[in-house]
């Protein structure tokens, strides 16, 4: 049965396939020549696209295909543009071009060529790394307060809870200065890929090393216990008035926002980062393979917000440095 339907013609379908050549081979006789980059992106669209048009045309199950192509480019129905922030606050966000503020209106300003962006206690400075190899206080204008060369690369700025105090990586090595730009000291060997921790209310930062969370006194280099808490703090995002954390899953090409134990977005590919809402209601959320920024609302009815194009806004798709009042 299944080779019979197969040599069954549709009515038409010869004189659409020649249409259908004679369109293409037009095409190609006066397409422009261009770069191979360029090139090649066009295949890709129209290899993209074809599969999307053929998907939805020969059968039903095809319309779940289109669906889930959807979802692999991202979030359907999201806005072209970051109007505003949907809680109250200011976005700290760090793309190729350097360093961003995002307003709650949506306005933004560029800092300069600053990364891995940080924010003080209530959103007075921002510490940035400079050049690879300074340490940068700002105020939320952009001028700068004071820089702090070191040897090594630095990376990882994270500020205590009162301000006076930052820690921050250079090379594989802990550090911790004041928040005026003195008195800057070692703490120890510590693993640079995962960003040190500060206990609330305290001058006891959290880091790993080996794997393992470790926990220093910086102001008397006490060692101190670690316990459950100091490795969420390491590995999660700790929402600003206490309460479950979030992390990010990655699973089989998939990546998972938990919050606790309940899973609130998951997107195929990449997640970078999350960063609360001061009010503790939202998580936003970068999405790069997607070129999406997404704000999901955690706290009262479920809401999830996309916006698009975000690398042609800020020059690259975003790592978020936080969310301060």
């Amino acid at each position: 049965m299944k080779r019979e339907l197969q040599n069954v013609e549709i009515p038409g379908e010869y004189d659409a396939r020649r249409r259908t050549w004679e369109i293409v081979r037009a095409a190609f006789d006066e397409r422009e020549r261009v770069a191979w980059p360029r090139r090649h992106l066009r295949e890709l669209v129209l290899v993209a696209a074809a599969v999307v048009v053929l998907a939805a045309v020969l059968t039903p199950p095809g319309r779940s295909v289109v669906d889930s192509v959807r979802r692999t480019i991202g979030v359907q129905h999201a806005q072209r543009e970051l109007v505003r922030l949907p809680a109250p606050g200011r976005l700290l966000v760090d793309s190729a071009r350097g360093t961003w503020i995002v307003q709650s209106n949506g306005s933004r300003r560029l800092l300069g060529p600053y990364h891995e962006p940080a924010w003080s206690p209530h959103g007075l400075f921002v510490g940035a790394v400079s050049n690879r190899r300074e340490l940068v206080a700002l105020d939320p204008k952009g001028n700068v307060r004071w820089v702090k060369p070191e040897r090594r690369v630095v990376r990882s700025p994270r500020w205590s809870y009162e301000g006076y105090r930052i820690a921050y990586f250079a090379g594989p090595t802990l550090r911790v200065i004041n928040g005026d730009g003195t008195g800057a000291r070692s703490i120890g060997p510590a693993d640079p890929a995962v960003p040190p921790a500060w206990r609330p209310g305290t001058h006891e930062i959290a880091y790993a090393l080996h794997g393992k969370p470790q926990v220093v006194d910086v102001d008397t280099l006490m060692r101190l216990r670690a316990g459950p808490a100091d490795r969420r703090r390491l590995f999660a995002a700790v929402p600003p008035n206490g309460g479950p954390v979030a992390r990010v899953e990655t699973r089989r090409g998939r990546s998972f926002v938990v919050v606790g134990s309940q899973q609130v977005f998951a997107g195929s590919g990449r997640l970078r980062g999350v960063a609360w809402s001061p009010n503790g209601k939202w998580l936003a959320v970068s999405w790069p393979d997607a070129d999406q920024l997404v704000f999901v609302r955690v706290h009262g009815k479920p809401k999830l917000i996309a916006v698009s194009n975000i690398a042609g806004e800020l020059g690259s798709s975003p790592s978020l440095g936080g969310w301060s009042r």
